[in-house]
């Protein structure tokens, strides 16, 4: 689901309200994880190093996406 939106922020780069929306959920999720860890610490580890990880990319994909390398 992540890589989803990732992908679609990549490959719609002139809707800035999406752009705004993942921000959004992705600071709600961090929030959300951070709260998680008091109770599973890998698990909420793990989500937080995938959504890391994803939004990382997505710029470098939104490049290759529209212009090339």
């Amino acid at each position: 689901m992540i890589l989803g939106a990732i992908l679609i922020a990549a490959l719609l780069p002139m809707i800035k309200w999406l752009r705004r929306f993942l921000w959004a959920f992705s600071t709600a999720f961090v929030v959300m994880m951070l709260i998680h860890m008091q109770h599973n610490p890998a698990e909420a580890t793990l989500a937080l190093g995938a959504m890391s990880g994803g939004l990382m990319f997505a710029r470098p994909v939104r490049r290759m996406v529209l212009g090339g390398l």
